[in-house]
This record gives structure tokens, C-alpha cells and sequence, in this order.
């Protein structure tokens, strides 16, 4: 219906009701699309349709079966800020929709989750950008770096056998107006940022564990950045349920108590991550 808002559309779907067989999920879930698809057009950069965010968005379903358990708002939130961002989840890598129970109302919600290839998609967009590096250090390669007033970081590999991994990971940035930064993880900081995770057991940590941690690595060093304002976005909505479907809520993310989070990381067991293991990072 083309006159009809996101919050109409999903008033109207049954996603998230346990009753129903799966393939009954996933045509509500197609219908809630179809009716959103005239306001996830109108948030869409150009070079994205607003069809091909529905097949995407099904194919990351059909991948990641509990998503079809979660509440609409969260699975339409997370194809808006998609959309606005201008992200494709799944197989790009860009972004990807992570199913997470909400510890007050035991409901199933999507998360929006951006991926690795979605930040270093951002830093390229960003006027300034030169040069992006993330790497995983290996116990033959020659490796140092220091803070303070005079940072520096070094990293030459092996030209033969690398060996197994020392236990760091690194991300480095240059701009072109001479400006740079960069961050390093050990594996103590890697896990605490495993733990705190959404789905600290699922495929990305399990299956892609050094591309994961160069990732954590990537988003400290762009803490040290100028950002853009839509790698602010993007980097405030990370791992974040949105529920609020007003196009203008992109620039409204919850404020988020990392402190809080580390603490109590919020754990899935084996078993509820077991059909959630569709590719997602």
C-alpha cells in the first residue's frame, strides 16, 4: 500500500508470534516488507532499491532463522537504519541484523550490527581518508608500537613462516591532511570485548575470531577520528535495537553505558545461537 507508514506495516505483521511455522514467519515478514518498501525507498541512497533491500534482507532471514522470532519493530528498525545508512547486511559483510533476547520482556529482538567491511566502507567515504590497515600479528613477525607524545607504530611480516598468532591486533589510519591514529588489542582486552558482545558464542567469534578482533581494534582507533556524520551514525547504532520508525530517530541512538556493558555482557547459550549461525559477524 503506498500511502502507508513503516508504523502502519508492521502493526500489521504477526513477526515475532512462536505460534506460527516458519514459513508462515517468513511471508508475514515478506509482507511487512513489501508494505514498508515506499518509505525504506525514500532512506535508501541511490545506488540501492528498495527491492534489493527486501531480497538482501530475506536472504539474511532464510540464513538466520530466529531473526523470524523477533518483535516487527526491532526487524523493521534494523532494515531502516540499514537503509539510512546506506549498509547492505549479509554477504557484503557490511552489516548484518543479530537476534538478541531483551532481558525484560524475554522478547526476541534484531539488533543492527555493523560489520567490517561496513567501517572501512564508512572510513573511505570519509573526505579525509588516505590509508586503512587492520592486521593480526603473528610470532615471527617484528612488531612495536608506543603512546604517549611521540606514537609510533611497527610491523613488519615474516616473508616466510609467519607462525601462529602472537596475541595482538592492530587497526592504523592516515588522512591526508598528515593526521593519523591507531589502536591495538591484546588478547585479555579481545576477549572482555568477546564476552560483552551480543553473541559472544555465535558464528563471527567462533568461525572469523582475528577478523572480529581487528574489527574491535578498527573502531577503537576511529574513536581517535573526525568523524563524519554518517560514521557517527553508524558507529552510535552498532549493536543497538531500534524500535523508534520515525526516519528522524537515526540521529536519536540510545545512549549506551559501556562501563555497564562490559559488566554484565549480555550471554546466549550454545543453544540459543545454534540456528543463528548464518554468516552474521
Amino acid at each position: 500500500m503506498a500511502g502507508q507508514t513503516i508504523t502502519q506495516a508492521v502493526a500489521q505483521n504477526n513477526g515475532g508470534n512462536l505460534e506460527q511455522s516458519r514459513a508462515q514467519r517468513m511471508a508475514s515478514f515478506k509482507d511487512m516488507l513489501d508494505r514498508m518498501a515506499p518509505e525504506i525507498a525514500r532512506a535508501l541512497p541511490a545506488h540501492l532499491t528498495a527491492e534489493r533491500m527486501a531480497r538482501i534482507t530475506l536472504t539474511q532471514a532464510r540464513q538466520t532463522p530466529r531473526l523470524l522470532a523477533c518483535t516487527a519493530e526491532s526487524l523493521a528498525g534494523a532494515v531502516l537504519t540499514c537503509a539510512q545508512l546506506g549498509m547492505e547486511p549479509g554477504p557484503t559483510g557490511e552489516a548484518f541484523f543479530v537476534p538478541r533476547r531483551n532481558g525484560d520482556t524475554g522478547e526476541w529482538e534484531a539488533s543492527f550490527q555493523l560489520g567490517y567491511k561496513g567501517m572501512a566502507k564508512l572510513f573511505w567515504q570519509h573526505p579525509l581518508a588516505k590509508y586503512l590497515n587492520t592486521a593480526t600479528i603473528r610470532v615471527n613477525d617484528e612488531f612495536d608500537y608506543d603512546l604517549g607524545t611521540t606514537p609510533y607504530l611497527k610491523h613488519k611480516p615474516n616473508k616466510g613462516d609467519r607462525g601462529a598468532e602472537e596475541g595482538h591486533w592492530y587497526a592504523v589510519y592516515l588522512l591526508t591532511n598528515g593526521g593519523f591514529g591507531f589502536a591495538v588489542l591484546d588478547k585479555p582486552a579481545v576477549d572482555r570485548r568477546r564476552r560483552a558482545s551480543a553473541q559472544p558464542y555465535g558464528f563471527g567469534w567462533k568461525n572469523n575470531d582475528n577478523e572480529m578482533a581487528e574489527k574491535s581494534a578498527l573502531r577503537d582507533a576511529f574513536d581517535t577520528m573526525p568523524k563524519s556524520a554518517e560514521m557517527a551514525r553508524a558507529l552510535a547504532w552498532d549493536g543497538e535495537v531500534r524500535t523508534n520508525l520515525d526516519l528522524d530517530a537515526i540521529d536519536e541512538p540510545p545512549q549506551r553505558d559501556q562501563d555497564s556493558a562490559d559488566d554484565n555482557p549480555l550471554h546466549y547459550g550454545e543453544d540459543e545461537v545454534a540456528d543463528s549461525e548464518g554468516g552474521q559477524q
